[in-house]
């Protein structure tokens, strides 16, 4: 397992405790978050994105839990395929979203993220078949 997949684990770990301190640390200046809902509220850049991406996270659900269960060592991407349990906040309407994404590094920093959403997609992005 390379630095990188621990790298990930350990963004994951931040990101459920909404740490946005020592998730800045993990993360390139530059870097461009894209997760599903990128399509109704845009991509996250930089530190100011992230952030952005956290707070409104918080903002909106009192439950964000991702758990993926196949994390993938593609060298200086990482492929994660699982689900993320959610909570809206106010309406209490749960549920678990599947989840597909791929996190890109430079310098031992994520550099990239993407959610795709479904694994046959984020598959179809790394070069991957299954």
């Amino acid at each position: 397992m390379t630095d990188n997949v621990e790298t990930f684990r350990l963004g994951i770990e931040l990101l459920q405790r909404g740490d946005a301190d020592a998730s800045l640390e993990i993360v390139h200046p530059d870097v461009v978050i894209e997760p599903l809902r990128a399509a109704t509220e845009g991509v996250f850049v930089g530190h100011a994105g992230v952030r952005e991406f956290l707070d409104d996270t918080v903002a909106s659900f009192d439950l964000f839990e991702p758990d993926y269960t196949d994390i993938r060592d593609l060298g200086d991407r990482v492929l994660a395929i699982g689900s993320i349990r959610v909570r809206g906040r106010g309406s209490g309407a749960q549920t678990d979203i599947p989840t597909a994404a791929i996190a890109e590094y430079r310098d031992g920093l994520l550099w990239r993220f993407r959610d795709y959403g479904e694994a046959a997609l984020a598959l179809e992005a790394a070069g991957l078949s299954e």
